[in-house]
């Protein structure tokens, strides 16, 4: 027998975040896994980042995780996307090489002190006095622990589909685990299903790119983490767009039979964002074509993704659609796509910390809580990992609000509205979206990691030193007045501005104008230049900052209005029925959680706050 003071179970992105964070504040850990040589595994697309996706990675990156270095020490392809937006809106996305990732993530885990990596399946988990003990592995171990952490992706009674097959399987290539969804029943946890799907790789050589549009990495040098050098990538990686046409439609609607998101074997719902390619077909019949993205998965590699063709076709129907698409009428598919069907665990009954109200010690992490994606897993991971050793401590649980991170938001909707599909961080679930750029992630939550121990003091410093070169920069911009007569109206005439009257005005002001950047206004040759972009930031947004920050401000008074842990809602009596069912249901931890519970009418939270206040 082993006793460890956590245990993590699963090593996907979710475990390898929580496993890393809980040893690296010092808890003895353990990080169980099926097969050492899947750690780090992305099983889906090889990339990192997108809108929403992006913020998330920064942010785990500011508390201390290691998402964006390893994605960092990884890439092989990497563009700014929304580039005809504002800067607030820009965000990174980055093709990673698929085998030096996961080789990355294993060397990370296997280098870090306080953490035992094991190879084997958990079939059981020990409780006693509704509290975790620890759990026992097919291979006959037994890993005892005071705290518990769940994040086992796809595999609970995983089924891998494609046309009329379905065959047990946490991925293609592994085997599911059955045993341990069977003990989460056992405890009293409802497990219900969802689906995910992947798209065929075809043999690099097969295609041909000649005519089609090509996407090159970033010129200008980029990085994921604010502490790794940013940089430039050789351009030989290229990613490629094509399209589907007509005649790929035809062939999909002609075989719809053939696919097993449509002939009955799958009952799971899938993810409403990122469907199949005949669920576009089916549900969008007036569009002629949708794009397919040609990814390359790494320099030793000679797989390219077919991202926008994910499908549970049969490998012959999959066949024909890739061939049928301009630039791939030769593709020789290497693995075909598939579907794979899952349990998932109501994350309701998970507090914001993400453990389970029903078993103390035990927390849950990653899509076992209803979502997809690397990063949404492993923003869960960190937030578990260190509330996991935050509880053994007796330290106040540490949880992020929606006004303070997408990560934030991403796990109050988990545990206060629900999922009823695979749930993807969108930039449209922020409210304060402005607020919470990827560029200032830093800013917002360094200090946070630092706090609990994460974030080494050298990284912390630089952010410091960054804050403080931004506060001189913007009140140096606030006080310094300018009128008719400053050589600045040159630089205003030349972008097409009107030069100042005899009013004058401040340099901030001057930056709200259209067109106008800093180095407009002065000489910033000495300043960091994500200082001056943070600060045109401010100036170009200040309207709508100033009143997300009362909006914030207010959402952290509602906040502070603290729900006592087991509250009985039922006994409420001058709440409407329905009213009490919800809230009894979620068991929000604070008003302002109450007021985001799906269903509950404006005159129940009244009386809620009068009850509280009472």
């Amino acid at each position: 027998m082993h006793d460890y003071d956590i245990v993590v179970v699963g090593a996907g992105h979710a475990g390898c975040e929580a496993a890393l964070a809980a040893s690296r504040l010092g808890a003895s850990t353990a990080l169980l896994t099926i097969n050492l040589d899947e750690i780090g595994k992305m099983p889906c697309n090889p990339a990192i980042g997108g809108p929403g996706k992006s913020q998330l990675v920064r942010e785990i990156d500011a508390l201390g995780g290691a998402m964006a270095r390893i994605t960092d020490e990884s890439m092989i392809h990497i563009r700014m996307l929304n580039t005809s937006k504002g800067a607030a809106m820009q965000v990174r996305r980055a093709q990673a090489d698929r085998g030096l990732y996961k080789r990355l993530w294993k060397a990370t885990l296997e280098n870090a002190e306080n953490l035992s990596i094991i190879e084997g399946m958990v079939v059981h988990l020990y409780v006693e006095n509704d509290e975790i003990r620890g759990v026992s592995l097919r291979e006959g171990l037994e890993v005892r622990a005071k705290a518990v952490i769940i994040a086992v992706g796809t595999f609970l009674r995983g089924r891998v589909l494609l046309g009329d097959v379905g065959y047990s399987a946490g991925r293609a290539g592994e085997p599911a685990s059955c045993a341990l969804a069977d003990a989460l029943e056992e405890l009293g946890y409802a497990l219900t299903r969802l689906k995910t799907g992947t798209p065929p790789r075809i043999h690099r050589d097969s295609m041909d790119v000649s005519g089609l549009e090509r996407q090159d990495t970033s010129e200008t040098p980029l990085a994921f983490s604010f502490w790794s050098p940013p940089r430039t990538l050789p351009p030989n990686l290229p990613v490629y767009v094509s399209h589907t046409n007509e005649e790929t439609h035809r062939v999909i609607r002609e075989s719809l039979e053939e696919s097993s998101n449509y002939n009955g074997l799958i009952a799971g719902e899938g993810p409403r964002h990122c469907p199949s390619l005949e669920t576009k077909i089916v549900k969008f019949p007036d569009r002629t074509s949708h794009k397919v993205f040609l990814e390359p998965e790494g320099t030793d590699s000679t797989e390219v993704y077919l991202q926008g063709i994910y499908t549970a076709f049969s490998p012959q129907v999959q066949q024909r659609i890739v061939r049928s698409i301009r630039g791939l009428e030769k593709a020789h598919i290497e693995r075909y796509g598939y579907n794979i069907e899952y349990g998932f665990i109501e994350p309701l009954h998970l507090r914001p910390t993400l453990e389970s109200e029903r078993i103390r010690g035990l927390y849950f992490a990653g899509q076992i809580n209803g979502t997809t994606g690397y990063e949404e897993a492993a923003a869960q991971g960190i937030m578990a990992g260190i509330n996991a050793v935050r509880r053994l401590r007796d330290d106040t649980p540490f949880v992020l609000s929606r006004g303070q991170a997408f990560i934030g938001v991403l796990i109050d909707d988990l545990v206060t509205k629900g999922i009823t599909e695979p749930y993807r961080m969108l930039p449209s679930r922020a409210e304060y979206r402005i607020t919470l750029r990827e560029g200032n992630a830093d800013l917002r939550l360094s200090h946070d990691g630092h706090a609990i121990g994460l974030l080494p003091d050298d990284r912390y410093a630089t952010v410091v030193r960054r804050q403080r070169a931004l506060d001189r920069l913007l009140a140096e911009l606030h006080d310094t007045r300018v009128g008719p007569s400053h050589a600045v109206n040159e630089h205003l005439e030349q972008r097409g501005s009107a030069r100042l009257t005899h009013n004058g005005a401040s340099l901030f002001e001057l930056l709200r104008r259209p067109n106008i950047g800093v180095s407009d206004l002065m000489d910033v040759s000495s300043l960091d230049s994500a200082v001056v972009q943070e600060a045109e930031i401010e100036g170009k947004y200040a309207g709508y900052l100033t009143q997300q920050d009362r909006e914030i401000q207010r959402l952290r008074r509602l906040e502070t209005l603290v729900i006592p842990e087991g509250f009985d809602f039922l006994a409420l009596s001058n709440l409407s029925i329905e009213g009490r069912d919800l809230l009894q249901r979620v068991q929000p931890s604070s008003f302002g959680q109450a007021c985001r519970v799906p269903g509950v009418s404006q005159a129940d939270l009244s009386m809620l706050a009068i009850h509280l206040r009472r």
